[in-house]
């Protein structure tokens, strides 16, 4: 039953999300598919992936309206950066730690706060960093990552507002799970009304809103990028590829480019790497009627949602276009596979890494190789990659949901996918 008081939390909530939705308007359309539930199981407040918004009353009350109109926006940001997802392959709660720096001095920056909110983690400059790179240096540096349990706010330690996060007393004790990014375990164990398929149902639906919001704050305010991740990974995950999922423009544009730069028939002015053991003559390259695509996959943490996808599209573009064969390297900050493989068998494949994001050795594995002319790089764009220019061609191809205006490489050309 609905108290008096707890109408008054809710309206104080409902009023935060419509400021929230006049200062920042990308949010709006998001903020409806935000279902808030008075819970006294959390000690402040958490968001699952499906848009249900766990918050405790008396942490509510606690908080004046401009700092609740700061804690909602950083719990949507979760939602936009897709952090339920991309935790994927890492540990869950460094990620939430990860993701709450960033979130929170991107918030700074948009609402001109001077301090984080209630106890919030605090990294000067976290918005100029990938997730990836921040969970490196927690790695490498143990005292930057935060002691904190599920019910310190937004990960809970305050640092110094300096730049380096710094140890600080937490906002609680309560056992429980960690972190305000909550999975869908324990939504089922919270809400087992829900109905069969209701759950996923409403993470689709939230997804989608999501990546309006993200469009329109790329449209609005043009945000770069945030950086790039800096450790190897040793996650794998077998790839399922969704056949059929994207359609023009992006495989037009892909289709024209390749028409463009693809290498015509072999000719004694290219040499074939395989008679490089031979002094005493030159081979020529091997002429075919179908070729090989030469593929450099970004298995960073932040691209394990756009693999199955990418490669998906790459294998029934492939097979379209009668390629003869898929060259796939596999590369977070090391080159986690070099594979020869079918057009059929890009479909389904053991992908590695899910670390951090550094291109470089795969793209240089392939300058070594005088019979590589085009190359096709998936990425988000987060990454390192050589700083001169490759001697073959590049395509770029980012996910759907990165704006290629934040991502200008010094060479090649880059098309975003699209998803019809």
């Amino acid at each position: 039953m609905t108290t008096a008081v707890d109408r008054e939390v809710l309206e104080k909530v409902q009023e935060g999300f419509r400021r929230l939705g006049l200062t920042l308007p990308y949010f709006a359309g998001l903020i409806q598919k935000i279902e808030v539930r008075l819970d006294h199981r959390v000690p402040t407040v958490g968001i699952f992936a499906s848009g249900r918004l766990p918050v405790n009353p008396d942490f509510v009350r606690s908080l004046s309206s401009q700092d609740l109109q700061f804690v909602l926006a950083h719990e949507l940001y979760h939602l936009t950066l897709r952090t339920h997802e991309r935790s994927a392959g890492t540990d869950p709660l460094d990620f939430n730690f990860a993701h709450d720096y960033i979130i929170n001095d991107m918030l700074r920056e948009e609402l001109q706060y001077e301090r984080i909110p209630a106890g919030g983690l605090d990294w000067a400059g976290a918005r100029f960093l990938s997730a990836e790179k921040i969970l490196g240096e927690m790695k490498r540096n143990p005292n930057l990552r935060p002691s904190a349990s599920w019910d310190q706010l937004l990960g809970g330690e305050a640092g110094d507002g300096e730049g380096q996060p710094q140890d600080g007393p937490g906002q609680g004790s309560g056992p429980g799970p960690r972190g305000d990014v909550l999975d869908s375990a324990l939504e089922r164990q919270m809400f087992p009304e829900a109905r069969p398929g209701e759950q996923e149902g409403r993470v689709r639906a939230v997804q989608e809103q999501a990546a309006r919001a993200v469009s329109l704050q790329a449209l609005m305010e043009s945000m770069s990028g945030r950086g790039k991740g800096s450790e190897a990974g040793g996650a794998e995950g077998t790839v399922a590829a969704l056949r059929g999922w994207y359609r023009p423009p992006w495989e037009l544009a892909l289709q024209r480019w390749l028409e463009s730069v693809a290498p015509s028939d072999r000719s004694y002015a290219r040499p074939s790497r395989r008679g490089a053991d031979r002094t005493d003559v030159v081979l020529p390259g091997r002429k075919r009627e179908g070729w090989t695509l030469h593929v450099v996959l970004d298995t960073s943490g932040s691209m394990v949602e756009e693999v199955p996808r990418a490669l998906g599209a790459i294998a029934d573009f492939c097979e379209a276009i009668g390629v003869e064969s898929v060259h796939l390297i596999q590369c977070d900050t090391a080159v986690g596979s070099d594979e020869i493989l079918a057009p059929a068998e890009v479909a389904r494949w053991r992908v590695t890494g899910f670390g951090g994001s550094d291109l470089t050795p795969a793209m240089l594995r392939l300058a070594e190789d005088p019979e590589v002319a085009v190359a096709i790089v998936l990425t988000d764009g987060e990454i390192d990659y050589p700083h001169e220019p490759v001697p073959y061609s590049v395509l770029w191809v980012l996910p759907e949901w990165k704006n290629p205006r934040d991502f200008t490489p010094r060479y090649g050309k880059v098309i975003a996918m699209t998803h019809v």
